[in-house]
């Protein structure tokens, strides 16, 4: 073998199959990176419930039926990243949509009796309720 021989086939086929799976692991890696799917969140949406039996009520008759169904543009129980952007805005501002109405949301939610702690503790609620993951 010359000083500029071209090297076997076999070497070849062994640096392509390397390549190849460099790249198939790559991608399953960044694949695993996507966050939770629509299902699970869904699933997390639909078992979560306050801890406390008066918010659990006002959740059950006024927040659930947009929270914890897949066909509203209300973000889920539970969906850290759709909440994320919304709770940077400010919890006067949330209270704000919840009072006045925002989107899809008639005014109060649902709830004409509720008041302003009411819908702080259910936005904070609907925010940051563990995922049936979470809990092991």
């Amino acid at each position: 073998m010359g000083l500029f021989a071209m090297p076997s086939l076999p070497f070849f086929a062994s640096r392509l199959f390397k390549l190849v799976s460099l790249v198939i692991f790559s991608f399953t890696l960044v694949a695993c990176d996507q966050g939770v799917d629509q299902e699970t969140l869904l699933q997390n949406a639909q078992a979560a419930q306050p801890q406390d039996q008066h918010l659990a009520d006002i959740y059950q008759r006024s927040c659930r039926a947009c929270h914890a169904v897949d066909e509203s543009t209300a973000p889920l129980v539970a969906d850290k990243k759709a909440w994320q952007p919304r709770l940077a805005k400010g919890m006067d501002t949330l209270l704000n949509s919840v009072i006045n109405g925002y989107g899809g949301m008639p005014p109060f939610g649902m709830c004409m009796d509720c008041n302003a702690a009411e819908f702080e503790a259910l936005i904070q609620f609907m925010a940051s309720a563990p995922s049936i993951h979470d809990q092991g």
